[in-house]
């Protein structure tokens, strides 16, 4: 394989995304240590946790997904890299409540680089048939971050605490989780040195070839994007409502194993953690190739297909849930769910990309990702928590509340999926024209 193939992107693609959200989910795990530091309230911590993080990741998306279809991907995402690295690196630096908040700005603006330019990349460099594998083994990077942030964020904080640093002066003074934030960001300064020397690939699928202003480039998009409303809305809703579904359900699965089982914290944090990594992974990776596998057979049609089966195995592992009393039995059912929704990851992206004109991916993903990072991830668990809350008026009833969400959420999503159906069949398809091309090696790069 040459060096500049396609595979050889995807492998470093994939580091990017389990770096970002390794660097992004690294501090739910040191609360307690940065609380105590800082003086800090819950509130405040949350604050740091999604505010500081998820609302400046979600808007900064949209002007970087801009000129990721105007200029050069690679370096925009190497630009990414280097900052989100960098502000990690800031939060362990951080000696107040203010900087570590702007660092975690900084992170939420680095990473709002990535996948916009990434879904653009790839779906120039993989045929129609490869695209939704190549998304899917991406996408794991999400999945494989958040597992080792669960797995083995404690163990490095162990570690830390051991590590007797009295003779290296310019550590003196640095807490554990500052050290923590410093580790996690610097591997990503390294990767972006190999991002920087990738090539840019040729884009495919222009529709309109003539350069365009700035204002131009944006109107024409949003014009682009009204004119398809149905197809593309469909698919914006029954994604946000299949992510708040699993947004929701990793906050409060873990919560949920102890309240009904008895486990310590650390001891559900395991549990999960490793169902997650394993079952998140497989599901990414099982809907990639169960969409490639069904593409000669089906066609386009085929995304939507897999998101109707992922929709409906999410709902039928979730439902039956409160009703169990074997803790393996819930693990297996937990396994499941996480499995199915996670299937969506890379066909929900490729499903935009193949029938979107190449001058506006990353734009129309960026609209994708702040519909659903605004709606999902914004409303999932604080959904479970209100029907815990004031629907049941009791904790214990945590799993009738994931049952009651999955209820809602699931059938609001496979309906959406319905209405985009129709148009999505007849959409035109962007993508590399020919299915059985070989992926990347044999496609031209610019220079």
């Amino acid at each position: 394989m040459k060096p500049q193939g396609g595979w050889y992107l995807v492998v470093l693609l994939f580091f990017a995304y389990m770096l970002s959200f390794l660097d992004r989910q690294i501090i739910a795990l040191l609360i307690e240590p940065i609380k105590l530091e800082l003086g800090i309230s819950d509130f405040q911590f949350s604050l740091l946790h999604g505010l500081g993080f998820g609302v400046f990741f979600a808007l900064f998306g949209i002007p970087i997904a801009l000129a990721a279809d105007r200029w050069n991907r690679t370096r925009i995402i190497g630009l990414g890299i280097v900052v989100w690295s960098a502000m990690t690196v800031v939060c362990g630096l951080a000696r107040s409540y203010l900087q570590l908040f702007l660092g975690r700005i900084g992170v939420g603006v680095g990473e709002a680089a990535l996948a916009p330019a990434a879904y653009s990349l790839l779906a120039d460099v993989f045929d129609r048939k490869r695209l939704p594998t190549a998304m899917a083994v991406f996408s794991m990077g999400s999945t494989v971050g958040s597992g080792l942030a669960f797995l083995l964020g404690g163990y490095l904080l162990t570690t830390l605490a051991q590590w007797d640093r009295s003779e290296i002066s310019w550590l003196a003074g640095y807490a554990d989780w500052q050290l923590a934030f410093m580790m996690a960001g610097m591997p990503g300064l390294l990767l972006a040195l190999f991002i920087f020397a990738l090539k840019e690939p040729v884009r495919k699928g222009l529709l309109d070839t003539r350069p365009q202003s700035v204002a131009a480039q944006l109107r024409s998009t949003f014009v682009f994007l009204l004119s398809h409303k149905r197809l593309y809305l469909g698919i914006f809703i029954a994604i946000a409502a299949t992510t708040a579904m699993s947004s929701g359900f990793i906050v409060w699965a873990p919560v949920y194993l102890m309240r009904e089982f008895g486990f310590t914290p650390p001891e559900a944090a395991a549990r999960f953690g490793s169902v997650f990594i394993v079952a998140a992974s497989a599901g990414v990776l099982g809907g990639g190739l169960l969409a490639s596998h069904w593409q000669p057979r089906f066609g386009q049609i085929t995304y939507l297909r897999v998101m109707r089966v992922a929709m409906s195995g999410t709902l039928l592992a979730i439902l039956p849930l409160p009703l169990l009393t074997d803790p393996v039995a819930v693990l297996v059912l937990i396994g499941l769910a996480v499995f199915f929704t996670q299937s969506l990851a890379a066909v929900s992206v490729a499903s935009i990309q193949v029938i979107t004109p190449n001058e506006k991916r990353a734009q129309l993903s960026s609209y994708f990702l702040l519909f659903v990072n605004l709606l999902g991830y914004g409303s999932g668990a604080p959904l479970v928590a209100a029907v815990t809350d004031f629907v049941w008026r009791d904790p214990s009833a945590l799993g009738w509340s994931l049952s009651l969400a999955a209820l809602v959420l699931l059938p609001l999503a496979l309906v959406a999926v319905t209405v985009a159906w129709p148009h999505y069949k007849i959409a035109p398809n962007y993508a590399i024209a020919n299915p059985e091309s070989p992926a990347q090696d044999d496609l031209t790069y610019a220079r």
